[in-house]
């Protein structure tokens, strides 16, 4: 039995090491899950560990999660230098030194570089090599790992390239299992919505990038005129970071509240997706769905390879208004919509690795020394 430190900073890292929270919990190892305080980061890991009951207690049949929230996150510049890095840092010190760890798993580099002072293992996974903290991971890190299919020309050598995407970890055939009944709660119908996602640009993976992005193609939106097989209006799920902001936009939308239930699953069952932030643009894809990203991180290598494998969209490849046309034929049926979804999803299972089988690997490796 080993003690695995899991460290996260945001929704789509916790969705990536979920899978192998649960195949760790299974073989007896204690997990412990340090998480910051962004969003609804820490509301979301307390449901979906409690159903998966893994947050359990000293009953339980297998050894239970443990989540200890630590840093804030206020969606502000001035609080992700302050609260999410400088004091984060130092609360975490305080937390290591309490309790022990064998393994390290995180995207970051605040868990790396404790686990180096600490003299335990860790290994970062992530998809983007242009952000800050490459050089401290690459000097703290036993190993870091990048999802990213194919290797960039300028990565560092000491960076290992995993032929997948990182989303795939918790959306692979082999993982991901749709839930219909979750669209009863809105009312839907599969590959009958179109789901819409407008972020926060308040953070540093959104410096530079305008506000409302799916706000201003709202127009488009309706212009396209989306309409189902049978020639009804299709409806319109809506997923907005800044709930303050909800009267800019058109009133027929179906504004979504996290968390959300299963969020996954209406992401599959729509007909397509439009979102400002490029994890869930990323998510849709490897799901099958028809995906357009509205950003401005097209060059970014996990959104090439999504645009590869997956059939990404964005600004540069295709102009939007041409993309919300196709989404919205109303010729094209609800089984025509899930049999190019099957293909497409066979398609990046036969090219990409198991990353959960992968992981796993590493705390199998480290169990039989």
């Amino acid at each position: 039995m080993k003690t695995i430190w899991i460290d996260i900073y945001h929704i789509p890292q916790f969705n990536y090491y979920l899978p192998l929270i649960r195949r760790l919990v299974k073989l007896g190892h204690v997990v412990l899950l340090t998480a910051l305080n962004r969003g609804r980061l820490v509301t979301i890991c307390k449901n979906d560990l409690t159903k998966f009951n893994l947050m359990g207690d000293e009953n339980s049949m297998f050894p239970h999660v443990e989540l200890y929230s630590i840093g804030k996150h206020r969606m502000k510049k001035w609080s992700v230098i302050l609260e999410a890095n400088m004091l984060r840092i130092i609360r975490l010190f305080f937390w290591r030194f309490k309790h022990h760890v064998d393994i390290c798993f995180t995207n970051g580099f605040h868990a790396a570089m404790l686990s180096r002072l600490f003299g335990n293992l860790c290994y970062t996974f992530g998809d983007d090599p242009d952000t800050f903290d490459l050089k401290p991971k690459l000097c703290f890190a036993t190993k870091v790992h990048f999802c990213l299919y194919d290797r960039p020309y300028n990565l560092d050598y000491r960076a290992k390239v995993l032929k997948c995407l990182k989303e795939w970890s918790s959306l692979s055939i082999n993982t991901f299992e749709p839930n219909i009944c979750v669209l009863g709660k809105y009312g839907v119908q599969p590959k009958q919505y179109i789901f819409l996602r407008e972020v926060s640009v308040g953070t540093v993976n959104y410096a530079g990038q305008a506000a409302g992005a799916i706000r201003d193609v709202a127009s488009m939106i309706a212009n396209a005129q989306c309409t189902m097989h049978n020639g009804e209006k299709m409806k319109v799920l809506f997923s907005l970071e800044e709930k303050n902001r909800r009267s800019e936009y058109p009133a027929d939308w179906i504004l979504l509240q996290e968390p959300i239930e299963d969020i996954h699953s209406l992401i599959y069952y729509s007909a397509g997706l439009v979102s400002s932030g490029d994890s869930m643009a990323r998510e849709a894809a490897l799901l099958g769905v028809p995906a357009y990203y509205l950003g401005i991180r097209h060059s970014m290598p996990a959104n090439l390879a999504a645009s590869k494998v997956a059939n990404l969209q964005n600004t540069v490849t295709m102009p939007f208004e041409q993309w919300i046309t196709n989404v919205c034929d109303g010729a094209k049926s609800v089984e025509e919509r899930i049999n190019d979804q099957n293909i497409l999803r066979d398609k990046i299972d036969h090219e990409f690795i198991d990353i959960n089988a992968y992981m796993l690997s590493l705390v199998e490796k480290e169990r039989e020394k």
